[in-house]
């Protein structure tokens, strides 16, 4: 099994700074490099792929107090690179409060010899947004910036690509995205670079 750094540090690495070999898929969890938190029971994961694929793609969660995982679930094979989301409530997956998950997705290139898999992923945990005072608002720029500087790590990404997605060529979201920068280790400004598909 083929295991791309996780997270946003992997994003860094292989996009920012390391060339890719030309045929090479490249597989990134966007996720920070620690546990990232979430007030949603159900919350919008990202991952990121380098070239469309045909190859099986899976989504696994699993849960430490478990030996089965949550969900292990076939996901719509890339058609084209970018940003891709894992909508949680799509698979009736409700997370437990106060427990960390660790999430992954993989491309299977040859089903017959796993070993060849490749595979990123994450961590993550639902708090009570009450610890916050977060009481549910409309996804705007404050969201954003109110959930980045309260931890809300994954929420604030998906309140950010939302914005994008309202609103490509809205100039203020630059703001955003040096903000998300500085606290997310800079991976935004590629957004403005790729594909989101939801």
């Amino acid at each position: 099994m083929r295991t791309i750094i996780s997270g946003l540090l992997g994003c860094l690495l292989v996009l920012g700074s390391l060339p890719s070999r030309a045929n090479e898929l490249e597989l990134m969890a966007i996720a920070p490099d620690h546990v990232g938190m979430t007030v949603r029971k159900s919350p919008v994961l990202y991952y990121f792929i380098s070239q469309a694929t045909s190859h099986p793609t899976r989504f696994t969660l699993l849960d430490y107090r478990k030996t089965a995982p949550v969900a292990d679930v076939a996901l719509t094979s890339p058609p084209h690179p970018g940003f891709w989301a894992i909508r949680l409530t799509d698979y009736q997956i409700v997370l437990d409060e106060d427990v960390q998950y660790r999430w992954f997705v993989g491309v299977i290139p040859d089903p017959g010899s796993r070993a060849a898999d490749i595979v990123t992923g994450g961590m993550i945990e639902h708090v009570d947004p009450r610890l916050i005072d977060y009481y549910g608002c409309q996804c705007d720029s404050d969201e954003v910036r109110f959930l980045l500087k309260a931890g809300i790590w994954y929420d604030g990404f998906a309140c950010r690509i939302e914005l994008i997605e309202a609103n490509p060529n809205d100039r203020t979201l630059r703001r955003l995205r040096e903000d998300l920068g500085k606290g997310s280790t800079g991976l935004v400004p590629l957004l403005s670079a790729r594909s989101i598909s939801v």
